[in-house]
């Protein structure tokens, strides 16, 4: 079969993969919905340049994602499908890339397999449908360590040095100052290879300037928008406080716990590389014995992102993910080779095809925000305001806007009297601790629903219970849910 048509039917069999399911599954708390929502008031507003969360200014990240998710809006509609088309296609796009990139070093045979691998790890499966940022981040990752490769084997190459600074760039653009990394993998192959590295001056000056425009043509005006604020939280927050703390109990607090979590991603990438998982050791011990100068490189990406995010605090397992498809080439070798390569890639599609097609299904009715909004959006109106009170999940205000205009409001106990009093038709999600601060009127008719919350680890069921005014259709509702 010829090159194109493979590489065609290939990224869109890695679409579909990556698509089935995806509108049955909810938007799992925390980050998808925060995503979703954000792009979906970028959309509404027609502010492009800071993204907005409820509201309110969210400079967790840079635009990329953003732009992508609302592009998918317009084209999909404002829906959980569309939320999570983004990372499915940037993810197909990484595992051609990764396809291209080992044919280019070691030949189509090693070329097929590890786009096989990258594509069909558990890791990028479950990324690949995410409505976050991490899969446009391993796309523009891959092409610039792939772009820097080829211009150490052709350096007057204009075509690849372009494409490895805009790539930069994008990078950047898509999860900030990780994407800037690959700049140290050609001085790091040297180290490995024991040859000299040879600094381009002007080479470097041009490209700082390339990526610096790629990321000043939004940062600038961003930046000046929010008087620099985006800077101070997005890289004061989110890469340096992420550094030095653990954020959101994603890692061991204190020395011991830091040194605790130091093997965090050697243990999770048994995991996370499933079901190539069983050939990295034996990839590492082959490699201990003899690596080429192309092994070198790659082992460059690798080691580069597994020292970062070791030495940093806060550790999730999804966070080296850019070094998969470098890892992916390098236990091509042994793949290829295998008798069980086969069995291993028939087992995961079908273990993934039974996940997405069945299993999204059997846990879709135990997500509590989707069950609120499917029971309440039928006696909404645009003008419904929505509050909730000790139920703090970004999932309920995406399913609510759906079709509510007001933003989200978060209750204390003392605001639910003068919230509900409000003239217009209201709907308020409140916790079971605190329905005894509170005053129920007793017109309001009730409703109940079970779930879990599996953003919190709660794996007992939750029940919930609504109370509703008995008011002829079609006039306005109220609404109170509370939750246990």
């Amino acid at each position: 079969m010829d090159k194109p048509p493979y590489l065609v039917l290939f990224f869109l069999g890695a679409v579909l993969l990556y698509s089935i399911g995806n509108s049955s599954l909810p938007l799992i708390d925390r980050d998808e919905p925060r995503f979703a929502e954000a792009s979906r008031e970028m959309r509404q507003s027609g502010d492009f340049l800071i993204p907005r969360l409820n509201g309110e200014y969210r400079f967790d990240k840079p635009p990329l994602i953003y732009w992508c998710q609302v592009l998918a809006y317009d084209v999909l509609g404002e829906n959980d499908f569309a939320a999570r088309f983004p990372s499915a296609i940037f993810a197909a796009l990484a595992a051609v890339a990764t396809s291209i990139f080992a044919n280019r070093m070691y030949g189509p045979r090693v070329g097929v397999w590890s786009g096989i691998i990258f594509a069909t790890s558990l890791q990028v499966f479950i990324h690949a449908r995410a409505a976050v940022a991490d899969m446009p981040l391993v796309f523009f990752f891959l092409t610039a360590t792939w772009a820097d490769w080829e211009r150490l084997r052709n350096p007057k190459s204009a075509f690849w040095r372009w494409t490895f600074y805009l790539s930069l760039g994008l990078g950047f653009l898509a999860k900030g100052p990780l994407a800037l990394l690959p700049v140290l993998f050609a001085p790091l192959q040297s180290f490995l290879n024991r040859v000299s590295f040879h600094f381009k001056f002007r080479s470097a000056l041009l490209g700082t300037l390339v990526v610096l425009t790629v990321i000043g043509l939004w940062g600038i005006p961003a930046l000046i928008a929010t008087n620099g604020a985006y800077l101070q939280v997005g890289l004061g927050k989110h890469v340096l406080q992420r550094s030095l703390q653990p954020m959101e109990s994603h890692g061991g607090a204190g020395v011991a716990g830091y040194l605790l979590f130091l093997p965090f991603y050697l243990v999770v990438s048994f995991f996370s590389f499933f079901p190539w998982c069983v050939f990295p050791p034996g990839c590492v011990k082959r490699l201990f014995a003899r690596r080429d100068p192309e092994e070198n490189y790659l082992l460059g990406p690798i080691l580069t992102v597994l020292f970062v995010f070791t030495i940093i605090q806060t550790k999730l397992p999804h966070y080296v993910l850019p070094a998969y498809p470098m890892l992916a080439i390098l236990v091509a070798h042994q793949v290829a080779e295998s008798k069980w390569r086969g069995g291993l890639l028939g087992a995961a599609l079908i273990l993934y095809l039974l996940i997405a097609l069945i299993g999204f299904r059997v846990i879709e009715p135990e997500f509590l925000s989707k069950r609120i909004a499917k029971t309440a959006l039928p006696f909404l109106t645009p003008e419904t305001r929505t509050a909730s009170l000790n139920y703090d999940e970004q999932s309920l205000i995406w399913y609510l806007r759906a079709k509510t205009h007001p933003f989200h409001r978060r209750l204390d106990s003392s605001g639910f009297s003068d919230f509900m009093s409000q003239p217009g038709p209201a709907l308020c999600v409140v916790n079971k601790e605190s329905i005894g601060k509170i005053h129920l009127n007793p017109e309001w008719k009730t409703f109940e629903i079970s779930g879990h919350n599996f953003a919190r680890w709660k794996v007992k069921p939750v029940l919930l219970f609504g109370f509703q005014m008995p008011l002829p259709t079609p006039e306005p509702l109220e609404l109170v849910t509370v939750i246990k």
